[in-house]
């Protein structure tokens, strides 16, 4: 297929609108990933599905963007000069990066004050390494791109008099341009993430959303890419019609290697580094043949069946730029507001998601279009017109109307919190659903840890009345003990020590550690050990993704430690508790769940434990093997050697 001296090419126009609404679809599935929350909203229902949606979305879009950021940068600086380009990349692109950072990061914080209580979006000071630029990064990189490009271009200019290295680049070009294109590419792709260190493969190319300085992987796969859409535009007719030939191979391509992929790293998000090996460099390999397969796939795929101009498209193309840019505020509070809405995933997302797209077109349409924010992002005022003599209009409007009315056709509503109760009442409760810990004299629990190394760690804990507490953690082979008979707490740890003596428990962790020397808990007996304990008030509360609700009591210990348990508005049992502890010197906020209570001797015991502390990618896990009550224990396994 030829293009004929085209004004504008169409179907790059609609491939580039596709590539920043996907990224609005991109971070609403984010709210739905399993596992632990990864996104400032976690929704109460999961879904595998928009898992692999996210994985694939991720792998294809920001190469297609910048590919197409480059070609159109030399389109512009072709028709406008450098000065005119300068000038208009600042004003399209540095204004709206300055303007809308402080409202993302404000919105940004409010909701992280509702969703994950005492964080915020900004830690500290402000410095180069530690500056959030949320999902306007974008935008910042392209600066740094626009200047490379120019910086380049005038060297050449300016070495290369005659032409021929550029007649020499148009050559290499040609070359590079066909069914071999995304295997080529992948090369120094796939080099630059197998040489990234701590690198999160199920999450492609580390996103440079933290810092003024990218990342190394970032800068030099965008640049690569940038690159390369602005050097293509020199033979633009010729390299587009080659890809456009190979579009059905390079998607084939694309499917396999995201397949092959998801096969390797999972369908759900892993938050594990990868490290070197052969594994590393394969799994590098496909992701990055996955990227540049998506980029000639999608780019043919737009040039073959979308040539010609379509007013409908041309308009969301348009609109594409302010829809992404103000998203991510509109998106965070309906995710908010819906997150405990009881609906099934697909209904949910589809809700959500179109209620922002609906919505921020219409703001497009008549806060944006034919104003000055329009000549601003668009370079010029469009007329307040609909793309097409039809009423889209009042379609959009009754589609909005029909999303917002949904949830009640649908009876979607969050759970109710429960009715207040006075705390004696509530504590009885407690104790009652715990089962008979009275007539409980000691227990051996076999559990095993993770998340904090590789491997697991197996943990055999011993506990006695009244405050007996031995803990033997197995890790590459050797017995770390901790324990304490009611007196000084000690350990052996072969990792500090060769001899095997036993010495004192670091005073960092003292703390810690007689706390869970408290055989029942705070909340049984809690005057006699001096303990405070308050009513905060019935509350609906997220549990490794589902709302619950609960009544919550606020602890005070006599050393000054305080925690809020919240406790089951059904079973009486705790299933969270929120408290600030010190973690590797500094005090830190952290959850720790329970759930899979199981019931052992007419105990009730929460097999598993989640702990997820502010600042980490991921929860430590504390998955019980076996629970033993009433053991034969030597009590000298408590005494210090």
């Amino acid at each position: 297929m030829t293009h004929a001296a085209p004004a504008r090419w169409h179907g790059l126009d609609a491939v580039r609108g596709f590539a920043l609404v996907a990224g609005v679809v991109l971070h609403a599935s984010m709210a739905f990933l399993p596992g632990p929350q990864l996104w400032l909203v976690a929704d109460a229902t999961r879904s595998t599905t928009l898992s692999v949606a996210f994985f694939t979305i991720h792998m294809a879009r920001m190469t297609l963007f910048f590919v197409l950021a480059g070609f159109f940068g030399r389109v512009v600086r072709e028709r406008l000069g450098t000065a005119g380009f300068l000038r208009q990349r600042a004003l399209r692109i540095g204004v709206p990066l300055v303007l809308a950072w402080p409202i993302v990061l404000g919105v940004i914080d409010a909701v992280l004050q509702v969703s994950v209580p005492g964080s915020s979006a900004i830690e500290g000071r402000l410095t180069v390494a530690t500056f959030p630029l949320a999902h306007l990064w974008f935008l910042y990189l392209l600066l740094w791109l626009y200047s490379g490009a120019l910086l380049v271009r005038g060297v050449v200019v300016l070495l290369d008099r005659a032409g021929r290295l550029r007649t020499m680049a148009d050559a290499s070009m040609r070359l590079l341009i066909g069914p071999w294109t995304p295997v080529v590419l992948a090369l120094p792709v796939t080099w630059w993430l197998y040489d990234t260190p701590y690198w999160m493969g199920w999450f492609g190319i580390p996103t440079p959303d933290t810092g003024l300085l990218p990342n190394r992987a970032a800068l030099l796969s965008y640049g690569l890419a940038f690159g390369l859409g602005w050097v293509m535009h020199r033979q633009a007719e010729l390299l587009l019609q080659r890809i456009e030939r190979w579009w059905a191979l390079s998607l084939v391509m694309a499917i396999a290697a995201t397949a092959a992929c998801l096969a390797m790293g999972g369908l759900t998000p892993r938050l594990m580094p990868a490290a070197f090996g052969a594994q590393k460099l394969y799994f590098a390999a496909l992701y990055a043949l996955g990227v540049w397969s998506w980029t000639c796939g999608l780019i043919g795929l737009g040039l073959h069946f979308l040539p010609a101009l379509s007013p409908t498209r041309r308009y969301l193309a348009d609109a594409s730029y302010w829809i992404y840019l103000a998203h991510l505020p509109l998106l965070l509070g309906l995710q908010l507001l819906m997150r405990d809405w009881r609906l099934p995933w697909p209904v949910k997302f589809v809700l959500l998601l179109g209620t922002t797209i609906l919505l921020l077109l219409l703001s497009y349409h008549w806060l944006v279009r034919s104003t000055f924010v329009g000549a601003l992002l668009n370079g010029r005022r469009h007329p307040r017109a609909w793309p097409t003599p039809s009423n889209t209009g009042t379609t959009l409007m009754r589609a909005l109307a029909l999303l917002l009315l949904m949830p009640a056709a649908l009876g979607a509503q969050a759970p109710a919190p429960p009715a207040a109760m006075p705390l004696p009442t509530l504590l009885a409760r407690y104790a009652a659903a715990s089962g008979p810990l009275d007539k409980i004299q000691n227990r051996r629990v076999a559990m095993k840890v993770t998340g904090i190394l590789p491997e697991a760690i197996p943990v055999v804990s011993e506990a006695m009345r009244p405050n007996l507490l031995r803990k033997d953690a197995t890790v590459a082979g050797a017995v770390q003990i901790t324990a304490t008979d009611g007196a000084k707490p000690w350990r052996i740890d072969p990792f500090a020590s060769r001899d095997g003596k036993a010495t004192d428990v670091p005073a960092a962790e003292l703390a810690d550690f007689l706390e869970e020397t408290d055989f029942d808990g705070p909340l049984i007996g809690a005057a006699a050990k001096g303990i405070v304990v308050t009513y905060a008030g019935p509350r609906v509360v997220q549990v490794r993704g589902t709302a619950i609700p609960v009544h919550a009591v606020n602890v005070r210990w006599p050393n000054g430690r305080t925690a809020t348990v919240h406790l089951d508005a059904r079973s009486y049992l705790e299933v969270l508790r929120m408290q600030r502890r010190p973690v590797m010197g500094r005090d830190a906020s952290m959850s720790i769940t329970s759930g899979d209570y199981r019931v052992v001797q007419g105990i009730q015991v929460p097999y598993v434990m989640e702990i997820m502390v502010e600042g980490s990618p991921a929860p430590v896990r504390l998955q019980i093997d076996k629970v033993e009550f009433n053991v034969a224990i030597d009590r000298g396994r408590f005494r210090r050697p």
